[in-house]
């Protein structure tokens, strides 16, 4: 055998192992903790956003043409999630940062929140340009694009996230600049 066909092989193998890694069930980060149900309620069953004083149950999910509508007709920003069952980073989101109440009230009160299934809606995924998972978008109320975030994020680091957006700071500073005056 040559050099070339052992190296190719050896990429292959390096390959498909990152492959495996990236991809790693959920089960493998499986902390024990309830999972969160990121499904939009079926149709008929509308439940409205929360805004009661009482820590919300669950983030209200919604369907991304319904959750599209809805943000232009209440003029909310939008909070756009692309999760997959698989994506072992959307598990741990879902378990430690979107079971955090004060993430809960915090888009229930100021974000339509609209959870997109990748495997179940590949041609949007495509559309958004979404290329690893989970993937974090922030959205004018009207649709426009504000940024995008991929990756896991703690509930800290979210929350300030959400009010840079909330409060329309993006259109002044740069996050970073946010911060530090919010630390200050």
């Amino acid at each position: 055998m040559r050099k070339e066909n052992i190296l190719v092989g050896i990429l292959v193998v390096l390959a498909v192992g990152g492959i495996y890694l990236y991809n790693r069930s959920a089960a493998d980060l499986d902390t024990g903790a309830p999972r969160v149900n990121i499904e939009p309620p079926a149709a008929g069953n509308s439940t409205s956003q929360n805004s009661s004083m009482s820590p919300p149950q669950n983030i209200s999910w919604n369907d991304y043409t319904p959750g599209m509508s809805l943000a232009r007709e209440e003029g909310k920003s939008i909070f756009l999630y692309f999760h997959a069952a698989w994506c072992g980073y959307c598990v741990k989101l879902e378990k430690e940062t979107f079971t955090d109440d004060r993430i809960k009230a915090y888009l229930n009160d100021h974000f339509i929140s609209i959870g997109v299934d990748t495997d179940k809606r590949e041609k949007l995924a495509r559309q958004w340009g979404v290329r690893g998972l989970p993937s974090l978008w922030f959205l004018e109320a009207d649709g426009t694009k504000i940024n995008n975030l991929p990756g896991f994020v703690n509930a800290d680091q979210l929350l300030s996230i959400l009010q840079y957006i909330h409060t329309q700071s993006y259109r002044t500073m740069n996050f970073q600049e946010y911060v530090q005056q919010e630390s200050s």
